[in-house]
């Protein structure tokens, strides 16, 4: 199977990230994988692969091992998820989301860029290596990281990871999900931005919807929303450089303008009041006396996240009516901890070897924040030299997007440059 009819048919899963496990997709779309995988295997002596034993059956881990000639030497690790985010058929005006179809010279579908395109290169790249490795390559094929990161979870709390690997200090360097570049150069991720779910509830005053209530829940909430709002157009005005502090001169990225990764985003994602009547509906009559909302907070790594605790705990206490504001994180993995990024200086090594195996296809490379999670999260968090790479170039950011879509000749340029990288990081 050619490259582009393996990307093809890995778009035909639904692997849905909030359903898959239960409609037995993730299990299709990795034993698929694996059958892939053990292609390989039957014509090389040192490639092996299997399901990692301790994630769930119906959410598997796909592990694949090209075993190298010393096995003393820290190994590569590429890392890549196969589920994806939900697409509503409705809104695609070119293919069905999950079809995999070929159109203009363009393949169209969900995870198309995110990131199915990379589970066919890392796969059609090792095809291709030319001769056995000094290092040790692992390659890992996870689930669930569009909602959280539990494949993930279940690779670092393995037996591979822990025993086989060695753990962290034994990892050279990892690759996981990039972006695609809208111009002729690649972007590269040496960090991203920290996601905070947060919540706001609000106490106040109730009673009946006639009368003059001061105070109240919505009141209270209403205040925090505008301060909420207004730091959010400022730093959307930063990131559009029509803030006076938007001076890019500091910064590393060689572009003119700010990423969205150097910026903290902030969304109001729900809000909640009423008095339920107990039928469904709600009391129109009546001033409730709780309200709550939530948020969605990426923080840039140019910001300590202790202070955006203290600016929400600033917030709730200017808003407040008698102590009737409070936040509050929702879910795990958020912290006060501060940002894990991995060094692109001189103190990484691997750094360089990264940019040197990416030019021996003739392309430069520029480091940036991504702008949002990805798994490599946790590599960093615990010391792992983790960058994010998807070798897009010229191409507009789709991921997410309705009608996400890779060009052809961009997708195949993508496995030329893996199979020079891959071997140059296996043999530095």
């Amino acid at each position: 199977m050619d490259s582009v009819d393996l990307l093809r048919k890995l778009i035909r899963f639904r692997t849905i990230s909030s359903t898959s496990s239960a409609t037995g997709e993730y299990v299709a779309c990795a034993n698929f994988i694996l059958s892939e995988l053990e292609l390989i295997t039957r014509g090389s002596a040192e490639f092996s692969c299997y399901l990692l034993p301790e994630a769930p059956a119906s959410s598997p881990v796909v592990v694949g091992k090209y075993a190298g000639s010393d096995p003393t030497l820290p190994c590569v690790l590429l890392n890549c998820h196969y589920d994806v985010v939900p697409a509503d058929a409705a809104d695609w005006t070119q293919a069905e989301p999950f079809s995999g179809t070929m159109k203009d010279g363009r393949v169209y579908g969900r995870g198309a860029q995110d990131m199915k395109c990379v589970v066919a290169q890392y796969i059609s790249a090792i095809r291709r290596l030319p001769v056995q490795n000094k290092r040790t390559i692992y390659l890992t094929f996870v689930p669930d990281e569009e909602i959280g990161g539990a494949g993930m979870a279940c690779f670092l709390d393995s037996t591979l990871f822990k025993e086989e690997i060695g753990g962290k200090d034994n990892i050279a360097i990892a690759l996981d999900e990039g972006l695609a570049s809208e111009s002729d150069v690649f972007s590269v991720f040496y960090g991203e931005r920290l996601p905070w779910w947060v919540e706001i509830s609000s106490k106040g005053n109730t009673g009946h919807g006639s009368r003059f209530i001061e105070n109240t829940a919505i009141e209270q909430l209403i205040d925090l929303s505008n301060k909420a709002l207004a730091f959010r157009s400022g730093q959307k005005a930063i990131l559009h450089g029509t803030n006076e502090y938007a001076d890019h001169s500091n910064c590393a990225h060689s572009v003119a303008r700010k990423k969205l990764g150097d910026v903290t985003s902030l969304n109001i994602t729900t809000l909640k009041a009423g008095v339920p009547n107990g039928d469904g509906s709600y009391c129109k009559n009546v001033v409730p006396p709780a309200a709550s909302m939530t948020l969605d907070i990426r923080i840039s790594p140019k910001v300590e996240p202790k202070a955006i605790g203290d600016m929400l705990t600033g917030w709730c206490k200017e808003c407040s009516k008698n102590e009737g504001l409070a936040w509050s994180f929702i879910g795990h993995g958020n912290d006060f901890a501060g940002h894990s990024t991995t060094p692109i200086d001189s103190t990484n090594p691997w750094y360089q070897h990264f940019v040197d195996g990416v030019k021996l296809s003739g392309i430069d490379v520029v480091p940036e924040v991504f702008p949002a999670a990805t798994d490599s999260r946790f590599l960093r968090a615990i010391g792992v030299r983790a960058l994010g790479f998807s070798p897009m170039r010229n191409s507009e950011i789709l991921l997410h997007e309705n009608d996400e879509n890779i060009k052809v000749d961009v997708f195949l340029e993508g496995v030329e440059v893996y199979v020079k990288l891959i071997s140059h990081l296996a043999n530095s």
